[in-house]
């Protein structure tokens, strides 16, 4: 078990690199403002799951060897690049069709727009895990958590004790407070959504998330494994 001593400094700190801006907020954000809470929810439990897959690597030393290995670091670094240039590439497809949309459409007077009826509309179990998928993948795919769970969680440790339950107890922590930190937020956005139905508005932010993960997926692909 962690000394309560470092649980009060380990969960400040796990919950400031929760909240930083990066890969899964932007996801997120994204999701939770385009498709709905739903949906923003769902991959706040991918981006979860991806913690586990990282504490259990961490645990059975998978993210030492991946760290230690110039070849399969950077496997990893280009598979998780390409998986966010696809991710923005995909936003800025978007962002064209929403255009088309707008060009081709225009609600009668009198008529409900169609992304107005169907806001409320409850998500089909696919919709939910595609964007599960995307937020489990987000975060696997980040060479950076691998290195994050290698170096944060062992600070927090005891080597006197049995290492196994503190990476549980350490990754619970860390999986919790993102589901509670990416779970608020897709509510938060997808409550203020109806705000933004805008066509256009729909449109720019397509635009906007698709240049961010570009960004992301182009910084990734070109940084180093210090």
């Amino acid at each position: 078990m962690i000394s309560l001593e470092n649980l009060l400094l380990y969960v400040p700190l796990a919950a400031i690199l929760v909240i930083l801006p990066g890969p899964d907020f932007a996801l997120i954000a994204k999701i939770s403002l385009l498709d709905g809470r739903r949906q923003g929810q769902a991959a706040a439990c991918g981006v979860a799951l991806g913690i586990v897959i990282h504490t259990s690597a961490a645990m059975l030393g998978i993210s030492a060897i991946i760290a230690q290995s110039v070849f399969l670091f950077s496997i990893l670094k280009y598979v998780g690049a390409a998986y966010l240039l696809w991710l923005g590439i995909h936003a800025l497809r978007q962002g064209r069709a929403v255009s088309r949309a707008v060009v081709r459409t225009a609600p009668l007077p009198g008529r409900e727009p169609e992304s107005m009826a169907g806001a409320t509309a409850r998500p089909a179990p696919r919709v939910l895990w595609r964007a599960f998928k995307q937020g489990f993948l987000t975060n696997l795919l980040n060479p950076k958590a691998v290195l994050i769970f290698l170096t944060f969680l062992p600070q927090f440790m005891d080597p006197r004790m049995p290492l196994v339950p503190q990476f549980l107890e350490l990754g619970g922590i860390m999986s919790l407070l993102c589901l509670l930190w990416y779970v608020s937020l897709a509510y938060i956005l997808g409550q203020v959504r109806r705000a933004f139905e805008n066509p256009r508005f729909q449109q720019w932010l397509h635009r906007c998330t698709g240049a961010v993960f570009i960004a992301f997926g182009l910084k990734l692909a070109a940084a180093h494994a210090d």
